[in-house]
């Protein structure tokens, strides 16, 4: 005898362990007991029997070894393992060609082509699926298998680089399906699945098509693409674009007609995506035409599992330790057989055969009871073939996976790039991806040169890496999306408040217009009435300034007539007066006329007399002289020369003073005459002259 898991055995020290805890509790709690209660009355402590109270913890540390021992999976060698599995024979075609890099539809029509191919694959589990890419020429990439996995992994990795010409060659595609379905399954009915735009440059005739119905092979197409088409993009070509030998841009078109041929001629369907139609129901539609069959295969050596003959022992010491510790009544004893029964019943057909399990869950895992299928696959983990457990734990792992990947399809809803999932939403389905690593880990260290484990792990483990990334980006952009959208209900606040704001200032500014204009109404009616008040006050002016001009008027017409009666008087008075001056001036000038007269006599009379004078002065001196001469005869010369020079002065004098004289007398008689003398004359008073130009 061997164990499987040896290092579980280092849980027996915990029997020794719990032994010794039991006893010295045990004395404790007799010890307490003893304090207690008086040593003179020991019938007052109701002591049970010695045996009732050390045979359940006996019991349970007994039921623990065997528990110790089961989980140690104890086996007794191994024996061979035989495993049975049926289902139906599809192969997947994938066009490779040129045309298939056309972006007519999102991303381009291989990206669609690939993922409708998962697409086929999850709807159908159970089943053998085989893959073909294919050009100008067709090879078979995966065979017919029931590894799924791997058939996916093969799938992610197809590109236009294994193409190998170019092209699309449907006859080299229905010869290698023949071939193929010839090897691994003649009998009965099969399927070709071809994903392609229906492009066919070598013009493949009907006939052959018709040969692979005799073979009763169907073929199924699934048309990609749009028929309007576009361009071929090429990255070396000019402006990007595909150019064939003319050096014209190629215009690639999704060709029905071609595709619906090929379907028709062998009794198959055709189906176009982005129709809006169930491509996962219309494989399991088409799928049920097929035939299944069965195959048996060596599932290695399976282990002689000796865990029962340990398990039941410490189920039945458990129940009895249970039983003895409660002191139930045989009554419930003789209900609780039943459920121990039960238990070991089911304990045994758990165990039974494991090998039938797996089968089972294969089985039920085609007919899409998942739920069964995982009980049988936990059922199937009780083999001691190494290899069927670790097939079980594969098993168990594919299907977690593949539930979260239908759950992760369902979330992006068809590949549509619009609607994305919540993170929370793929924190749920990470956590189950994490979880469905479990049975890949337990595989893996059953078997590890278990290459699908970890090559399935690697895949999930990379896939929740890349679910971790999305998320994280989600959360950004939902982050950047909650502060967009906390930056547009700000936006609105602001452009509400802005636009309340506005309201108000328009109804400030409407009630100020309205008092505005009330005030202007108010201010026109004041103005109205203060212009009729200042128009009647102008007509009450231009009143009383027309009464006041007209009594001004009459005021100045008889002031005029005063002033013209005036003016007349004056002038009356001023021809009296000057009639009076005339008078006067004629009375004066007679008056200083006579005036003159007499001073000329005057004058004349003295000019007589002065001169009469000085003849008597002058008879005088020639007296005298005569006198002297006589006396003084030598002085009479000198005084004769003396007197007569001075007669003569006397008489040169006399003669100018009698020029100015006369001249006086002239000059006096003309002012005299015109009215006016510039010599004063103190006997005439002066007068203003009547003119004075």
């Amino acid at each position: 005898m061997s164990f499987l898991y040896p290092h579980v055995l280092l849980l027996l020290a915990l029997v020794p362990a719990l032994g010794v805890a039991m006893v010295l509790l045990k004395r404790r709690s007799t010890h307490a007991w003893h304090q207690l209660v008086s040593p003179s009355h020991p019938e007052l402590v109701l002591a049970p029997p010695a045996w009732r109270t050390n045979l359940p913890p006996v019991l349970a540390l007994l039921a623990l070894l065997c528990t110790i021992f089961a989980l140690a999976r104890p086996i007794n060698g191994y024996e061979a393992g035989h495993a049975a599995a049926s289902g139906r024979n599809l192969l997947i075609a994938l066009d490779i060609s040129r045309s298939m890099e056309t972006q007519d539809v999102a991303p381009s029509r291989i990206e669609e082509a690939r993922a409708a191919a998962y697409e086929l694959i999850d709807a159908l589990p159970g089943d053998k699926i085989g893959l073909i890419v294919f050009s100008g020429e067709a090879d078979l990439v995966v065979p017919l298998t029931h590894d799924h996995t791997a058939l996916r992994d093969a799938l992610e990795q197809v590109n236009r680089d294994w193409a190998g010409s170019g092209g699309t060659n449907f006859d080299q595609l229905l010869r290698c399906a023949i071939s193929t379905f010839t090897r691994s399954a003649p009998d009965g009915a099969n399927a070709l699945l071809i994903l392609s735009d229906g492009e066919d440059t070598v013009d493949t005739p009907v006939s052959l098509a018709q040969e692979a119905r005799k073979k009763n092979m169907l073929v199924i197409t699934v048309g990609v693409g749009t028929p309007t088409g576009a361009p071929i993009p090429d990255p070396k070509g000019e402006n990007g674009l595909w150019q064939d030998a003319t050096g014209k841009h190629v215009i690639s078109k999704l060709d029905t007609a071609s595709l619906q041929r090929f379907a028709q001629a062998t009794g198959g369907d055709f189906f176009m995506m982005g129709s809006g139609a169930d491509l996962s129901a219309f494989a399991r539609e088409t799928a049920a035409k097929l035939t299944e069959h069965e195959e048996s295969f060596e599932s290695g050596r399976v282990p002689r599992d000796l865990f029962a003959w340990f398990a039941l022992p410490a189920l039945l010491l458990i129940i009895a330790a249970i039983l003895t510790a409660t002191g139930w009544h045989a009554p419930k004893l003789r209900c609780l057989l039943p459920v121990v029964l039960a238990i070991f019943y089911a304990q045994s057909a758990s165990a039974a055969s494991p090998p039938d399990s797996y089968a089972a869950a294969l089985q039920a895992l085609r007919d899409e009871r998942a739920d069964e299928a995982s009980e049988l696959f936990s059922a199937a983990l009780l083999s001691d073939d190494p290899q069927l457990q670790a097939a079980a734990h594969l098993a168990l792992g594919n299907q977690r996976a593949r539930a979260c990947f239908a759950k992760l399809r369902s979330l992006y809803e068809g590949g549509n790039p619009q609607h994305q999932p919540t993170p929370d939403a793929l924190q749920k389905i990470v956590d189950e991806l994490k979880t469905a690593t479990i049975p890949y880990n337990d595989a893996l260290h059953v078997q590890h040169d278990q290459m699908q484990a970890r090559h399935n792990l690697d895949k999930v483990n990379t896939l929740i890496k890349k679910l971790e990334e999305e998320i994280e980006r989600l959360k950004q952009q939902q982050n950047q999306d909650q502060q967009q959208n906390q930056d547009q209900q700000q936006n609105q606040d602001q452009q509400q408040n802005q636009d309340q704001q506005q309201n108000q200032d328009q109804q400030q500014n409407q009630d100020q217009q309205q008092k505005q204009d009330q005030q202007q109404k108010q201010d026109q009616q004041q103005n109205q009435d203060q212009q009729q008040n200042q128009d009647q006050q102008q007509n009450q002016d231009q009143q009383q300034n027309q009464d006041q001009q007209q009594n001004q008027d009459q005021q100045q017409n008889q002031d005029q007539q005063q002033n013209q009666d005036q003016q007349q008087n004056q002038d009356q008075q001023q021809n009296q007066d000057q009639q009076q001056n005339q008078d006067q001036q004629q009375n004066q000038d007679q008056q200083q006329n006579q005036d003159q007269q007499q001073n000329q006599d005057q004058q004349q009379n003295q000019d007589q007399q002065q001169n009469q004078d000085q003849q008597q002065n002058q008879d005088r001196q020639r007296q005298q002289n005569q006198q002297q001469e006589k006396e003084n005869p030598d002085e009479q010369i000198g005084g004769n020369l003396g007197t007569q020079q001075g007669e003569n002065q006397r008489a040169e004098l006399s003669e100018e003073e009698k020029e100015k004289q006369r001249a006086a007398g002239v000059l006096r008689m003309h002012m005299d005459e015109t009215g006016g003398s510039p010599i004063p004359h103190p006997e005439a008073p002066r007068k203003r002259p009547l003119k004075d130009y």
